[in-house]
C-alpha cells in the first residue's frame, strides 16, 4: 500500500479561522473606509432622487439611504413615520426628525387626511372632549441638551411614539367625521398602543411591546434599561 506523505504533512483545511477572515478584510480595509466617508457626504449632483429637486435630506430607514427633497420626503414618509433622516447642513449630515420637515402622520383613513377637517378651538388629543393640558413637560424642548430630533416645534398637536427604532414626535391627525372610531381606538387599529385612553400624549408601537418581552424573557432586561436604549 502506497501512502502519500504529502497528504499527510498538509491536510486539506475545510474551514477559516477568525484571523483568516480578518486577514481578508485587512486587503479591503481602505476600500471600506472610503465608502463609509462617501457616505456621510453628498453626491456631486445635489438633486432629489425623486424628482429635480434640491435634496437637502437623508433617510436612514429607506434602502440606499436615498436623498430626498422637502416635498418628496414627506409623501415617500407618511406611511413610514418610524424612519430616521438626517439634513445637510452644508458641511455634514445632522440629525433631524420627520416632524420637524413639516410630516403629519393622519389616522383613521390610512395614511390620509380627513374630509372633514380639523374644527377650530378642539383639541385632537382628546375624545372629542376638550380636556386642559399641562404642557410643563414639553418645557425641556427648549433646552440645548435635547437633540434636533427630539424638539417639538411650536403649534400643532404632536404625539410621542415609541417604536424599537426609538423615540420619535410626530404631529397627528385625527379623523373626526361622525362615523369615525375614538381616537384611542385609531391609533390601535394603525397598530400603536395609546399609554391612556382619555389624554392621548404617547403610544407604543407593537414591535417595540413585542421586541421588549423578547428580550425580558431571554436577557432579563428591565423596562427602564430597555427605553434607555432606545
Amino acid at each position: 500500500m502506497v501512502i502519500n506523505v504529502g497528504v499527510l504533512e498538509h491536510p486539506l483545511k475545510l474551514y477559516k479561522t477568525q484571523n483568516d477572515y480578518l486577514h481578508q478584510w485587512v486587503e479591503h480595509r481602505n476600500k471600506y473606509l472610503d465608502a463609509l466617508l462617501a457616505m456621510e457626504a453628498p453626491p456631486n449632483l445635489r438633486k432629489c432622487s425623486i424628482c429635480d429637486g434640491d435634496r437637502i435630506y437623508r433617510c436612514l430607514g429607506c434602502f440606499s439611504q436615498p436623498l430626498f427633497c422637502t416635498q418628496c420626503c414627506q409623501k415617500q414618509h407618511y406611511m413610514l413615520p418610524f424612519h430616521r433622516i438626517k439634513q445637510w447642513t452644508g458641511t455634514f449630515f445632522e440629525d433631524l426628525s420627520l416632524c420637524l420637515v413639516g410630516m403629519v402622520l393622519y389616522l383613521g383613513r390610512r395614511g390620509q387626511p380627513c374630509p372633514s377637517g380639523v374644527p377650530e378651538g378642539m383639541d385632537q388629543h382628546a375624545n372629542r372632549v376638550p380636556f386642559p393640558v399641562d404642557d410643563t413637560e414639553w418645557c425641556m424642548v427648549e433646552s440645548d441638551d435635547v437633540p434636533p430630533f427630539l424638539q417639538v416645534p411650536q403649534g400643532g398637536n404632536h404625539l410621542t411614539l415609541v417604536d424599537v427604532t426609538g423615540v420619535h414626535i410626530l404631529q397627528v391627525h385625527y379623523c373626526i367625521c361622525p362615523t369615525s372610531q375614538q381616537f384611542h381606538m385609531q391609533l390601535l387599529e394603525s397598530g400603536l398602543l395609546s399609554a391612556t385612553i382619555d389624554q392621548l400624549k404617547t403610544a407604543f408601537s407593537f414591535s417595540v411591546l413585542n421586541d421588549f418581552i423578547h428580550d425580558n424573557l431571554e436577557c432579563g432586561t428591565s423596562a427602564s434599561n430597555y427605553y434607555n436604549t432606545l
